[in-house]
């Protein structure tokens, strides 16, 4: 459960105010204005056979870098990742450092929220779906 997120009243106002949005990201995310979203919710993609920390992958960069200028500031995200269970174990640094490192590049700063598992179980031997909600200020 995000620990991030609290709805009160039910969630009817939000539900109102929600609207997703379906296709491919990069493409979408071309055709929408600057400053337009408050929350994302950025399942990023799986890359191939090395991913997660042991990996030389992209871990999904050029999708967060099409995002953040979409966000309004103090706009949040909620970025799902795959971590093995050494880097969960350490905080899920490898993902903040590349978080903040895109974060800092598009001239903005990042207030990190929460890390952890997404679920109970493993994706594979030793890996995990975690989740790092994170807030941006331009």
């Amino acid at each position: 459960r995000n620990k991030a997120v609290v709805v009160r009243g039910g969630g009817g106002v939000a539900r109102s105010r929600a609207k997703v949005v379906e296709g491919d990201a990069l493409v979408v995310l071309s055709t929408l204005s600057d400053d337009s979203f408050d929350r994302a919710i950025v399942p990023r993609p799986k890359e191939g056979g090395r991913d997660g920390d042991m990996s030389t992958s992209l871990c999904g960069l050029p999708y967060l870098k099409a995002l953040l200028p979409k966000l309004r500031s103090r706009g949040e995200v909620h970025w799902y990742d795959f971590a093995s269970d050494t880097e969960l174990e350490g905080g899920l640094a490898r993902t903040k450092a590349s978080i903040r490192d895109a974060v800092q590049a598009e001239g903005m700063e990042v207030e990190f929220l929460h890390a952890g598992k997404a679920g109970s179980g493993t994706i594979a031997k030793r890996q995990y779906r975690v989740c790092v909600d994170f807030r941006v200020v331009k």
